[in-house]
């Protein structure tokens, strides 16, 4: 029975945050990563234990947007530690470069038609799982599918490819065949795809709760008693 996860879903509404739990639910996931907004800033505690009564499983998530790698560097430092994922996307070659290989981002997410390529170089590079926001899409298909098939095509061996819906609100959710179903056109088999959504999204929020934990004290070292 596979569990999915939604790795990003917006909230700055409480009220459209709640609709979208119950949404989330009925379309099939387990789980899912909320990146919070305006009001929905200091009520995690009050949403998670919302979806609990539902069976849902919530996480949060830090989306992060630097203009240089030295802007990026600050808020790693200053934000690690307070949430379960941490995703950057890249705008610029030099803060896809850091991200790409800085154990503190989870995943990196790459804007439709970017001013710069991943080459084989950069691909090398990379130590972190890629996430395309089926939202993307939504906005721009040729452009997204351009990028993407890109993306794909130079990274998918590389590394974790994960689809999120970034929804902010019910109607940009979409249930997990459908995310996977962007994968499948870009080559992926339904295997592959659906493990996007599930296995490799669930691994790395249990890794990162590891990390959290109290008894962490460095990767393969953990603190008995």
């Amino acid at each position: 029975m596979r569990r999915y996860v939604d790795l990003w879903v917006r909230c700055e509404s409480i009220e459209k945050c709640l609709e979208m739990i119950r949404c989330l639910k009925r379309l099939g996931f387990s789980s899912a990563v909320l990146e919070l907004r305006g009001e929905c800033l200091e009520k995690f505690d009050y949403l998670k234990k919302e979806a609990e009564e539902i069976e849902l499983n919530l996480y949060r998530k830090l989306v992060l947007e630097p203009s240089s790698r030295k802007e990026l560097l600050k808020l790693l430092r200053e934000n690690r530690g307070r949430f379960e994922v941490i995703s950057v996307i890249c705008r610029n070659l030099e803060t896809a470069l850091v991200a790409a290989r800085d154990s503190r981002v989870d995943t990196i997410i790459i804007p439709v038609n970017p001013r710069y390529r991943f080459d084989k170089g950069v691909a090398a590079l990379l130590k972190n799982r890629v996430e395309l926001p089926f939202r993307y899409f939504l906005k721009d298909k040729g452009g997204f599918l351009r990028t993407a098939s890109e993306i794909v095509s130079v990274l998918g061996k590389r590394c974790g490819i994960i689809v999120s819906s970034a929804g902010s609100c019910s109607l940009e959710l979409r249930n997990p065949r459908q995310l996977a179903s962007l994968l499948q056109v870009l080559g992926f088999d339904e295997e592959r795809a659906l493990n996007s959504i599930s296995i490799e999204a669930t691994n790395l929020i249990e890794e990162n709760l590891v990390k959290l934990s109290k008894n962490y004290v460095m990767r393969g070292v953990m603190r008995l008693g």
